[in-house]
């Protein structure tokens, strides 16, 4: 059973949404109203030898880690974070690891201005398993949702892709990535305050990160919004240092599936083109355009060649 088969049986056996719920699963945030505002509710988790190792990462790094791929939901929905609660199970440790995890934890929450309230710590006999929930909030029908893009609207990506994916597989051959690399994998930077521009200006019709990969990801918002998407395989921007690195596959390959870049990947109606380059001077990355029929293509020339959405999965083996 594959995680989005997963996910799926999970959506049919819960409950019929309260009227204060505006959106449950299906999202980068669960949504809550209340009476002056939208409020947002997120949780990742991160498992030892499954999303991190110490023979790479450091504990300050992998608390900076935990907290931006929660803060990129955030940004994934248009809002502003402010609170987090975390959930420890660790074996035995001594003190100072584990303080310098709090220290990377805390210093990447409160660079986005977000607090740590509280939490849960438990005893486990090997892994560290480390949860992060998030809440942040939005003004009243602030937030962007993956099921908004429309026909003919344009699609963009917040930056270049395949840094941590390329990162990743250096490491296995027991590489020293270079340091844009490294960066993108174990410290990558939530698009907080483009996701605030996107949302506060209604710029964006569909919005998500860029967790599981670009083609997986677009397929999902694609799903949410019953269209399609074609993508121009040239426009697609690739990290530099990706084609300079000894890697077992194209370049192009670690920035449509690799994972984990945590970059913004929205669709912007062509009447709000003018105003997103005005209301956000920085680099931007217009990479298709969605389309009625449902799949995603790759455009070469006068020809569409289908795209398989692959991407991360956590149950895919």
């Amino acid at each position: 059973m594959t995680e989005e088969e997963l996910l799926e049986q999970l959506f049919r056996t819960l409950t019929p949404l309260s009227g204060e719920i505006i959106c449950g699963v299906g999202d980068d945030c669960a949504v809550v109203e209340t009476a002056d505002r939208w409020h947002l509710f997120t949780m990742d988790t991160m498992v030892e030898e499954v999303h991190f190792s110490f023979s790479y990462f450091s504990p300050y790094e992998v608390g900076r880690k935990l907290a931006a791929v929660n803060l990129s939901d955030i940004a994934a929905m248009g809002g502003r974070p402010r609170f987090a609660l975390l959930s420890v199970s660790l074996p035995k440790i001594e003190e100072k690891f584990f303080k310098e995890f709090l220290d990377g934890l805390i210093s990447k929450l409160q660079a986005y201005q977000t607090e740590l309230i509280g939490g849960d710590l438990s005893r486990t006999e090997s892994r560290w398993h480390l949860s992060l929930a998030l809440i942040g909030e939005t003004a009243k029908g602030g937030a962007i949702f993956r099921s908004g893009a429309g026909q003919e609207d344009l699609i963009y990506v917040s930056r270049p892709l395949g840094g941590a994916a390329a990162a990743l597989e250096l490491w296995q051959q027991g590489i020293e990535p270079p340091a844009p690399l490294k960066k993108a994998h174990l410290d990558p930077e939530p698009e907080i305050a483009l996701g605030e521009t996107l949302a506060r200006h209604q710029l964006a019709s569909a919005l998500i990160d860029i967790s599981d990969g670009l083609l997986l990801d677009l397929y999902r918002l694609c799903k949410a919004s019953r269209k399609g998407a074609i993508l121009f395989s040239e426009k697609i921007p690739v990290l530099p240092e990706v084609f300079e690195a000894p890697l077992s596959k194209p370049p192009l390959e670690y920035a449509l599936s690799g994972g984990e870049d945590f970059a913004l990947l929205f669709t912007v109606p062509s009447s709000n083109v003018k105003a997103l380059k005005h209301l956000w001077p920085g680099p931007l990355y217009e990479i298709g355009r969605i389309i009625p029929e449902q799949g995603l293509f790759f455009k070469e020339g006068e020809r569409l060649r289908p795209l398989f959405p692959s991407g991360f999965d956590h149950f895919e083996n």
